[in-house]
């Protein structure tokens, strides 16, 4: 557990840059929002709409940092295959780094958008129809659950990647890794289409309530809210996605431990 916790830190620090970098980015881009949007009176506006913008691209948050930190390994990728602990302990530390930093960062930019919402007064005019404790908390649940979803998948064809980079040249190998990665992700479009792939998904539908209000009027004409149901989801399809991503990710380990090592 010490040498797992050692190496985490060590992902950390190695991360920091790829941590900073869309901090800046977007404090930048929140300050440009606010100085044009300023010019026209809607400079809460434009900052609300730099940080969906940016919450929203938290989804990829995760592949851009495993993209810099194992194209960082691979650069001295005999030290890092020489670590004693497991493949899979070294991508859980990669993967729990970057967790780490795209929560902070989910952070900064969530709380940019509820003041600058706020501000903007969409949140008064919002709440009146809309749930938005029950909305934020859901989306942002989802955002970080496919998030991580990415991330597994581009793990396992990063793997593919070095697997062919033991015997063909850089070029070569990620021109092979994109190919590969292209036909299933068709034939994986062709699979979700199919009878089986709805047979293991759609069960176990789960209708969740309190997102929308729903406005209604008594006999006196005065004006009240209920909530009702608005979003079903299956825990098929959880479960399904799950266990997928479990079988990418100890195969990309797998790979790692005996077919990268050089």
């Amino acid at each position: 557990m010490n040498a797992f916790a050692s190496l985490t830190k060590k992902e950390l620090r190695m991360g920091m840059p790829v941590f900073l970098v869309p901090v800046i980015i977007f404090i930048v881009a929140v300050g440009a929002a606010a100085y044009f949007g300023g010019r026209s009176g809607v400079a809460a506006e434009a900052i609300t709409g730099v940080s969906v913008a940016a919450v929203t691209m938290q989804i990829f948050y995760l592949i851009y940092y495993l993209n810099f930190s194992l194209k960082a390994e691979k650069k001295k990728l005999h030290l890092w295959l020489h670590n004693p602990l497991p493949g899979y302990s070294m991508l859980l530390a990669k993967l729990g780094a970057g967790l780490i930093s795209m929560l902070a960062t989910l952070l900064i930019t969530g709380v940019t958008l509820i003041i600058s919402a706020q501000s903007a007064g969409f949140i008064t005019h919002l709440q009146n129809d809309f749930n938005l404790t029950n909305i934020g908390f859901f989306s942002g649940l989802h955002v970080v659950l496919i998030a991580i979803d990415l991330s597994i998948y581009f793990v396992f064809f990063y793997m593919i990647y070095l697997l062919f980079n033991r015997y063909f040249g850089g070029f070569i190998s990620f021109c092979s890794t994109f190919v590969l990665f292209g036909v299933s992700t068709y034939l994986w479009g062709k699979f979700s289409e199919t009878a089986i792939h709805r047979s293991l998904t759609s069960w176990g539908e789960i209708e969740l309530n309190g997102f929308v209000f729903n406005r209604n009027f008594d006999t006196n004409g005065i004006e009240f809210f209920t909530e009702f149901d608005t979003v079903h989801v299956f825990l098929g399809s959880y479960l399904f996605e799950t266990i997928i991503v479990l079988i990418l990710f100890f195969a990309a380990s797998w790979m790692l431990d005996r077919k990268v090592e050089v």
